[in-house]
């Protein structure tokens, strides 16, 4: 005697592995469907699509880096806008594949071929991506290249303008004995240069002593005493000129 059960009564199956229902195929024939394989293919769905947003949040990263590298020098704007365009494109394909991948879930029966389209596009979204971020990559290191580079010729110039002002602040003057006196930036002070200041015919006259025959000499107070040396060792006399 056959004892019959509602289906009410039949205990919960705990997993889609070995088990099967009747479908109808093509040829209207009664067929024996896995249901295992139905769930591969909705797994294979559902790993397509986090694979999707994962390469989305890393565009999304990529698109910050490039445009952070953007506004850290005008140097590197051109190659930071050119990787956050890459980046845009690459969450625009994320999306695209993100929603085929939900299509694919609403039918079940070409969730496999969709999950391997996914996969490729996916491929070619990583490696957008991976480019994307190498280009910002690059872009930060060139701008950061740029501003040190850009800091040392500041500092460089700032130097050159302090010792400018230096100089301009301490301009020659005219010393009390007439030479000019000129600032001297290591010792940080006044130096005597021993160049007359005052202008006109002030150097020394000479005469002879027909009496003597002794060569004598005569000048203004006003010339300079480093104007005239005297070499008493080889009885040579010297004309400082400047």
């Amino acid at each position: 005697m056959i004892k019959k059960k509602k289906i009410s009564e039949l205990p919960l199956a705990q997993s889609l592995v070995g088990l099967f229902t009747i479908g109808v195929d093509a040829a209207n024939r009664s067929v024996k469907v896995s249901l295992e394989f139905i769930k591969t293919a909705y797994d294979n769905v559902v790993k397509a699509t986090q694979d999707a947003i994962n390469a989305t949040k890393s565009a999304n990263a990529a698109a910050s880096n490039a445009n952070t590298a953007k506004l850290t020098a005008e140097g590197a704007a051109a190659k930071a806008t050119t990787a956050a365009a890459n980046a845009i494109t690459a969450t625009n394909e994320t999306k695209d594949a993100t929603g085929k991948a939900i299509l694919a879930a609403d039918a079940a029966d070409k969730a496999a071929d969709s999950a391997i389209k996914a996969h490729d596009g996916l491929e070619k979204i990583k490696d957008d991506a991976e480019k994307a971020i190498e280009e910002a990559d690059k872009a930060a290191k060139f701008a950061n290249e740029k501003g040190v580079y850009a800091n040392t010729q500041g500092n460089q110039a700032k130097t050159q303008a302090d010792r400018a002002k230096q100089y301009a602040d301490h301009q020659p003057y005219m010393g009390e004995n007439g030479n000019w006196w000129k600032w001297d930036e290591e010792k940080g002070a006044y130096i005597d240069t021993g160049i007359l200041a005052k202008g006109g015919v002030i150097y020394p006259t000479f005469s002879i002593d027909e009496k003597d025959m002794g060569l004598y000499m005569s000048f203004d107070d006003e010339v300079s005493p480093n104007l005239i040396k005297f070499d008493q060792s080889s009885g040579e006399l010297y004309l400082n000129v400047g």
